[in-house]
């Protein structure tokens, strides 16, 4: 749970997103991504992001709250980001990506690059790979910052890494093993003509209208047999286990705020829970789920979570703006000056340690059935391969 400043230097300097005009893609109808023609990605030359959680965390389990929360178990070394990101949509202060513009609610800047970097690591991935069983081909969609993957490229040199997003804000250099393009994975085909044995996503609430449409068939019917499917995702809704949370708590009634945006945009928050059942419907076998609790400040008294919830304290306080401005400017139609007096109490709530409030972390796998053990298929037949694009990146 260390700072994700070392990955950062190590995967190199980081490359601000080019601006609009020099980028050339394609307008892609009503950004629904309903197209019925396979949407190529588009090379993009390097990427990074991650989360990680609490390894003896369990949804069963009661954090004890510290009798004298005063003390903080993490010191937070708030480092100011000078530099801004100058290209795609601007909107109250923060940038936004142009690719399918409108699909993703949340900011691509400096500010919320470097939150992204840091928020979490150590354990990169939860499904059973190892160095003597390695994963051959990896797709990570919604690779963000680009850093979870570089990480596992590093870690699997004979594997090939390819991520995919909306935005173009990763380092310029990468293992030679990494593929980085710019695709939205919600259209209706992928143009991938060679299978996968690893597919991952991590904290990507807000992206899929339906995880099992948008995600689980296509990642099935892009997949070997014997592959896997992982997701990690927050479920943003504040929850307490005692009667220490007040009804008028302003995070957990600003959560509610955000995932009532977040549906008219028909990108809902809360979708982790629907994951499992999703990868079920989709064909997977041995699919499992762990949820795990994430304090949201240093209210705990066991040290670990204590020092957890003192990171993720930082997480929220840095993140909220990004996650909040563009749903309520424009679902609400506030104005900037409006959203953050709005946001005033939720930051002054996040640290408040009398209230013993955390979110959930959703942990889900699932496995593709190897011949022998399908009886019927329930997705579609394999898609044709497609021509792959001019140019990947090295």
């Amino acid at each position: 749970m260390s700072s994700r400043g070392s990955s950062s230097k190590r995967a190199g300097k980081r490359r601000s997103p080019k601006a609009s005009g020099s980028v050339s893609l394609p307008q892609e109808d009503n950004q629904d991504s309903q197209s019925s023609f396979h949407q190529r990605p588009f090379d993009i030359n390097s990427f990074p992001f991650t989360f990680e959680h609490i390894h003896d965390a369990s949804h069963s389990v009661r954090i004890e709250a510290d009798t004298d929360p005063s003390t903080s178990s993490y010191h937070w070394d708030d480092q100011s980001i000078t530099s801004s990101v100058s290209a795609y949509r601007e909107e109250n202060g923060r940038t936004y990506h142009a690719y399918s513009d409108g699909s993703w609610h949340y900011p691509n800047d400096s500010w919320e690059l470097e939150r992204l970097d840091w928020q979490f690591n150590d354990k990169n991935y939860f499904a059973p790979w190892s160095k003597e069983r390695p994963p051959k081909r990896i797709l990570d969609l919604g690779t963000g910052t680009g850093m979870w993957a570089i990480e596992v490229a590093e870690e699997f040199e004979s594997a090939i890494m390819i991520g995919t997003d909306l935005s173009p804000i990763q380092p310029e250099l990468v293992p030679p093993n990494v593929h980085f393009y710019v695709h939205d994975a919600r259209v209706n085909d992928w143009w991938w003509p060679d299978p996968f044995d690893y597919i991952h996503i991590r904290m990507t609430l807000g992206a899929w209208e339906n995880f099992e449409q948008d995600i689980a068939h296509k990642a099935f019917q892009h997949m070997e047999p014997d592959g896997w499917f992982e997701a990690q995702e927050l479920l943003p809704a504040i929850r307490c286990d005692d009667d220490s949370m007040p009804a008028d708590y302003a995070p957990k009634l600003l959560y509610e705020d955000l995932e009532d945006c977040a549906r008219r945009e028909r990108r809902p928050l809360d979708i982790a829970a629907t994951y499992k059942q999703g990868l079920i419907n989709a064909g997977f076998v041995d699919v499992t789920e762990q949820v795990y609790k994430i304090p949201i400040s240093g209210w705990p008294k066991n040290k670990n979570w204590k020092t957890l919830g003192d990171l993720w304290n930082a997480n929220c306080l840095d993140g909220i703006q990004g996650m909040a401005m563009a749903l309520l400017h424009r679902v609400r139609g506030l104005k900037r000056h409006q959203i953050e007096i709005h946001l005033v109490d939720a930051r002054r709530g996040f640290s408040d340690k009398s209230v013993h409030a955390y979110q959930k972390f959703y942990v889900v796998l699932g496995r593709k059935p190897r011949s022998d053990e399908m009886i019927t298929s329930p997705s579609a037949p394999e898609p044709e391969p497609a021509e792959a694009p001019e140019g990947s990146s090295k």
